[in-house]
């Protein structure tokens, strides 16, 4: 197993792991509780901690894979 397929098992072992420990906490709470009154500010973010990291994981999973395709093109050249 070279270093490309190495990377992208990690990353996908860890996506799906984030991707897992984001959705379930919204299916095991049940009976859902009403919202209480907060403030503006503390409701917009509250809940979103995840959703930050994941999206952050995704773009830098983006970075990565780009980078990787750009090495893979300065492997491929031989020497003059």
């Amino acid at each position: 197993m070279n270093a490309k397929n190495a990377c992208a098992m990690i990353l996908g072992v860890v996506f799906c792991l984030l991707f897992i420990i984001v959705v379930i906490p919204h299916f095991a709470s049940w009976p859902v509780t009403p919202p209480q009154a907060v403030s503006a500010g503390e409701a917009l973010w509250n809940g979103r901690t995840y959703e930050v990291v994941l999206q952050g994981f995704i773009m830098l999973a983006g970075v990565m894979s780009i980078l990787l395709l750009l090495g893979l093109k300065h492997f491929r050249r031989s020497p003059p």
